[in-house]
């Protein structure tokens, strides 16, 4: 209980820090997810940081190695809504532009990492995202072991279908044949 309690108190403070918040993308900001196998899709500073440089430095859980990354993006104005990665829609005449996060990549599959942006002098909390685990592609099952019910009923009536047409075409030319 006392463990518990003493995390919470380290997240509230680390929260109480920031200057800003950042957060994984989700569902909620139209993405299916924003932990992939090997990237975690962050959402960008606030419009009140417009127009500066972004670094950011990342650490592997459990490691005390931290990857400083400088001058990552500059913050984008904020005239539309924001989200993160850049999504562009053309439809021949005009071009629409959404910037929807930043997408940190070349992380390790199955692995946990804290993020934390620098902007100047401000700082975001640290988020904490973990990369989806990887199964290997050989390991599936694509092969069918016997055939369905469905797929020999579709057969038979087929082939019954193609013994009439046969038949039919048969008797049809035997009947022409015989008036002459």
């Amino acid at each position: 209980m006392g463990a518990l309690l003493l995390a919470a108190l380290g997240l509230l403070l680390a929260a109480a820090d920031a200057d800003f918040t950042v957060n994984v993308l989700g569902e909620s900001d139209g993405l299916v997810t924003g932990q992939l196998s090997d990237s975690v899709i962050l959402s960008l500073p606030p419009c009140s940081l417009a127009g500066n440089t972004v670094n950011m430095v990342y650490q592997q859980g459990g490691t005390q190695n931290k990857v400083n990354l400088t001058g990552i993006f500059k913050v984008p104005v904020c005239r539309f809504k924001r989200d993160l990665i850049t999504v562009i829609a053309n439809s021949g005449q005009f071009t629409v532009t959404r910037n929807i996060g930043y997408q940190v990549k070349n992380l390790s599959p199955a692995t946990n990492y804290t993020f934390q942006y620098f902007v100047g002098s401000e700082k975001s909390n640290a988020v904490q995202a973990a990369t989806r685990t990887v199964s290997n592609y050989q390991d599936i099952d694509d092969g069918l072991p016997a055939r369905s019910g469905a797929m020999v009923v579709i057969t038979v009536l087929l082939s019954v279908a193609m013994f009439i047409l046969i038949v039919g075409l048969i008797v049809t030319l035997v009947l022409a044949h015989c008036r002459n």
